[in-house]
């Protein structure tokens, strides 16, 4: 685990808005995971929302990770695209992670509201689901 103190968390977050900011495609960012809620962690992740899906998601995260490597230069980042994630995971980096970038506020609150709505319609039936396959609880 690496350790970070509050200035150089910021200092972080701008890199990764600069790198942002030059791709016109991503309409917004969050960053979510263990650097956003303490103060050691094992790598950044990030979550991106595009414009329209690249031709190979898997290619494009690896080269935003890349990028963002080149850019903080000693931090590992991992770069999930939104768009196609399962709902589970969007509906978490909705909840527990933190704003970065939004280039389109209005798609960013259509966004969240959707999956909120999404998330809780479909909660039930995942627990169920859960429980009854796996036996685990909720």
């Amino acid at each position: 685990l690496r350790r970070i103190d509050k200035v150089s968390k910021k200092a972080v977050k701008e890199a990764i808005r600069a790198v942002f900011k030059k791709h016109e495609e991503i309409l917004f960012a969050y960053l979510h995971g263990s650097f956003v809620k303490k103060d050691a962690f094992c790598d950044i992740d990030v979550a991106i929302y595009l414009e329209r899906m690249p031709a190979s998601v898997l290619e494009y995260e690896l080269q935003m990770e890349t990028d963002l490597m080149k850019a903080l230069r000693k931090y590992i980042v991992d770069v999930r695209v939104l768009n196609g994630a399962p709902l589970s995971f969007k509906y978490n980096v909705i909840k527990d992670g933190i704003v970065l970038l939004s280039k389109d506020d209005d798609k960013r609150a259509d966004f969240e509201e959707k999956t909120i709505v999404l998330y809780l319609d479909f909660l039930p039936y995942r627990k169920l689901y859960l429980r009854e396959t796996l036996g685990v609880e909720v």
